[in-house]
């Protein structure tokens, strides 16, 4: 019956507070959705969301009456969180032996700022999480037959999930190596299987989806992924210099707390920033009677993991915190190995005053106001514009959140004036201006083209 708790009760929470957010991923991938061609629905980075995400829709949420695609993304996430949470759950009820304890740690980590933003809007992480946190309680447990074989299954699913989660092969060889029944057949069962999961749906995505709708051009920035989103389409690396160590550090504290984060015009009050301190104080207790355990090879096998992403991440947008969402499964495992030196009412109170800080922090600061869409500034500012202009308008963008805003909630034409050389802009702007109206976009402001 525990396990089930640690499905309902988040997933209930994360239905029932439903954000108004909307990140520009989200809306974009809505949007390819929504135009349900096949090569849109295969992203090089991250393969699977956008296709699984398109059968969630057209075949659970369109006859459960969800016709538009952005909010069965965001339940579909919030689903994926929630099952994810399940396999985290059995991780640390292994870890702590005992299942209550166990739950209300999978309840706290599932209401740290940035896994609760992230399990809530339309985003591709989730998909990631879900397999990593089975994949990881499977390799903690005793030495079993095929136990590697399906490690190597899930973490191929993460990485279809996101390709960022092929490092967690690092700490995986690490653990193996560890490991006192560890043969050289674990690693051939535990490499193949990984191999076969990400290798064979990537050659068939190139061969059946995208070479036959793309020429030479665009299939060289589909295989760019992210790093091809430059104006000009060049590869760029979103490198933040030798600060990133430091910046990854510091978005810890918003990854955890939404005081640090807060959401939009979203004041943090006094109280707050009291239940915040004790919140953190309780996090650093719990980590400092890990870190003394450090001989524990569950506890190295997390920091292992910590540090592998954290190096990553250090280089590529170190303060991004949607990517810190996997986070909590090595963080559960430091606060497990930490609550358990413990007694058992020394547990309960820990974790009960944990819970009773953390939550009202991020739903008061992050997720209450997410949720009303009053307080989504730009997509009220967009919805007004489309009121107070011509439906048939064009609108000249800076791209971002204003382009994808009206094409996704208006239904209007908006061009990222980014996509076209000046010269082309220029001439199409004069030939469109003779037949509708043409909106630009300047700054902030909008202008009528004359």
């Amino acid at each position: 019956m525990i396990v089930f708790l640690a499905f309902l009760f988040p997933f209930t929470l994360f239905l029932g507070i439903p954000s108004a957010m909307w990140n520009f991923d989200g809306v974009a991938c809505a949007i390819a959705l929504e135009l349900g061609q096949p090569a849109y629905l295969f992203h090089a980075n991250h393969l699977l969301y956008g296709f699984l995400g398109y059968l969630f829709w057209k075949f659970i949420c369109i006859p459960l009456g969800v016709l538009r695609a952005l909010p069965a993304l965001q339940l579909f996430c919030s689903l994926l969180s929630a099952l994810g949470l399940v396999g985290l759950y059995r991780l640390l009820k292994s870890l702590i032996q005992n299942a209550r304890m166990a739950l209300l740690l999978t309840l706290t980590l599932s209401v740290t700022a940035a896994f609760w933003v992230w399990s809530i809007e339309a985003q591709v992480y989730p998909l990631g999480f879900l397999p990593l946190a089975w994949a990881t309680f499977i390799l903690l447990q005793d030495q079993k037959k095929h136990k590697y074989l399906q490690v190597g299954l899930l973490h191929g699913l993460a990485v279809l999930g996101h390709v960022m989660h092929f490092i967690w092969l690092i700490p995986v060889l690490y653990w193996m190596r560890r490991e006192a029944a560890f043969k050289r057949k674990a690693l051939e069962q535990y490499v193949g299987s990984l191999a076969a999961t990400t290798i064979v749906p990537y050659a068939i995505v190139l061969l059946v989806v995208i070479l036959p709708a793309r020429d030479s051009t665009h299939l060289s920035l589909w295989l760019k992924g992210s790093v091809g989103l430059s104006s000009d389409r060049r590869w760029v690396w979103h490198f933040a210099g030798w600060s990133g160590p430091w910046i990854w550090l510091k978005s810890t504290l918003p990854a955890l707390w939404g005081s640090f984060w807060p959401y939009g015009r979203t004041p943090v009050s006094d109280g707050l920033w009291a239940m915040t301190a004790v919140s953190a104080l309780l996090v650093l207790i719990l980590l400092l009677r890990a870190f003394r355990q450090f001989h524990d090879r569950a506890v190295a096998f997390a920091l292992l993991w910590l540090g592998v992403y954290g190096l990553f991440l250090s280089t590529w947008e170190p303060a991004t915190l949607c990517y810190r969402l996997t986070d909590i499964i090595p963080l559960g495992i430091l606060m497990a190995a930490g609550l358990k030196s413990l007694k058992t009412a020394a547990q309960a109170i820990l974790m009960g005053l944990l819970l009773v800080t953390t939550f009202p922090v991020n739903l008061a600061t992050r997720i209450g106001p997410m949720h009303r869409p009053e307080e989504n500034l730009l997509c009220q500012e967009t919805l007004t514009l489309s009121k107070i202009t011509p439906p048939d308008t064009l609108y000249i963008t800076e791209g971002g959140m204003s382009w994808i805003y009206l094409l996704y909630f208006t239904g209007r034409t908006a061009w990222n004036r980014h996509s076209m050389t000046p010269q082309r802009l220029k001439e199409e702007i004069a030939r469109q201006k003779k037949i509708r109206p043409v909106y630009i976009q300047t700054g902030s402001t909008w202008e009528q083209v004359r």
